[in-house]
């Protein structure tokens, strides 16, 4: 019944879009509410409720109001929608994809729970007071080595020296740190139940408030932060509950915190929902294909050269096969500093097939990342990558050039240094599976 509902909304919407793309968005959205009802079974897909609350926010309702709207961003005036139609094809065949990657795959049904047999220990934090340390002197010692890009939000305009690598280093790295070591001592408190362990789960939280206010730190952090939690909590049980909170960072919180980082340095406004530049990136792909020519392809360069954006200038992969970066570009967009959805970049790499095989590849992966989410799974660094992986996905849609590279990177070395200070202690295999196959 889902995948069937699937293809006639993917059918519904190209027809739709056809006649006018913001009849197209709309179908998306409603297409996308339709699969998160779908997706309420504990059993089913946790990377495919975060997609479509991410597609719900990004892709369906906003480009809709703008077009309807005639909304211009970045001074570049109206987009014609024939541009528009193109961005939204781009759109529905990377939805094709995730979803083809799922065929032959039965229906996983809820995890029927048993208190048979002998109780299992869970396993916890082997050091929580050394986590606490090793996240406190990650993350103060570095507000002393570079204050600076401690205070940056976006970067400074035409400083180019090594600042990505640098603000991996000694901003995100560090904070990044603290926030998984609260998710995972705050996981630890749940299991345990103790006075302590929920002490040291407090006392992690406000370390990373501290470090991760939001008047400096871009949201990315707080998504890759702190959505591995949520993941863990909601990901399996309150579905509903993920989903909307996913909707409300992003399109609530989201504008709103760029409004405080950005707006004492760049007098950025605020303005309604969808018009904010959060919601731009379905805008920003139409004008791109309708003031670009049809580019060579790339065959994965286009990819390589967004996904490098974070190295120096110097070392970035093929820097001209970045679509930013043409004349044409440039010339008609007032900020140089936008990102592309990575399903645009791989259709200029391999035309309408790349966002579908793009589809195809994230999904499959994604798949394996749904078999390691269980919230009594052994606190690990790989347990901690896999949610770090899944909440990462959030931003990654938005567009790899503004920011998902370094957040990403960041968040999995953070997991990582996380599950070493954790227990090396696995508990003994259930012989009867608590949890069918994960599966769409």
């Amino acid at each position: 019944m889902r995948a069937l509902s699937f293809w006639s909304g993917i059918a519904i919407a190209f027809l739709c879009g056809s006649l006018e793309p913001a009849w197209g968005y709309a179908v998306v959205c409603a297409l996308s509410l339709v699969q998160l009802s779908m997706l309420r079974a504990p059993g089913a897909s946790v990377f495919l409720l975060i997609h479509y609350a991410t597609i719900l926010t990004y892709f369906s309702l906003a480009p809709a109001m703008q077009i309807a709207a005639d909304v211009s961003f970045w001074d570049t005036g109206v987009i014609g929608p024939v541009a528009h139609m193109q961005a939204l094809t781009l759109l529905l065949l990377y939805m094709a994809g995730v979803e083809a990657a799922r065929f032959g795959l039965p229906h996983a049904p809820a995890p029927v729970r048993t208190d048979a047999g002998p109780q299992v220990p869970s396993a916890g934090v082997a050091h929580p007071a050394l986590m606490l340390l090793s996240g406190a002197i990650s993350a103060f010692a570095s507000l002393f080595i570079r204050p600076d890009l401690n205070f940056i939000a976006r970067g400074i305009p035409g400083v180019e020296d090594n600042v990505p690598v640098d603000f991996i280093v000694y901003s995100t790295l560090p904070k990044l740190i603290v926030l998984i070591c609260f998710v995972a001592l705050t996981i630890h408190a749940m299991r345990r139940g103790t006075f302590w362990s929920w002490c040291a789960a407090g006392l992690a939280l406000a370390m990373a408030a501290f470090a991760a206010n939001p008047v400096n730190t871009a949201r990315q952090v707080l998504l890759i932060g702190l959505l591995p939690l949520f993941i863990h909590l909601f990901g399996r049980g309150w579905r509903w509950t993920l989903a909307l909170l996913i909707f409300g960072a992003i399109a609530g919180l989201g504008p709103v915190l760029n409004l405080v980082s950005r707006g004492s340095i760049w007098g950025e406004t605020l303005t309604t929902f969808p018009y904010s530049p959060d919601f731009d990136a379905m805008y920003v792909v139409a004008g791109i294909l309708e003031r670009a020519s049809e580019p060579e392809l790339g065959w994965g360069r286009y990819l390589l050269s967004a996904f490098s954006f974070f190295l120096p200038r110097d070392l970035k992969l093929f820097p001209e096969f970045d679509p930013l970066g043409w004349p044409a570009i440039l010339g008609n967009f007032s900020q140089a500093n936008l990102s592309l959805p990575p399903f645009t970049t791989a259709y200029f790499d391999f035309g309408l097939a790349g966002p579908v095989m793009f589809g195809l590849a994230i999904s499959a992966g994604f798949r394996v990342l749904d078999r390691m989410v269980d919230p009594r799974a052994a606190l690990s660094g790989s347990y901690l990558c896999a949610l770090v992986l899944l909440a990462a996905y959030v931003p990654f849609m938005r567009g790899p050039i503004l920011g998902w590279g370094p957040f990403a990177a960041s968040g999995l070395i953070a997991a990582l240094l996380a599950g070493l200070l954790s227990t090396r202690f696995r508990p003994a295999r259930r012989r009867a599976a608590p949890y069918a196959p994960r599966a769409a």
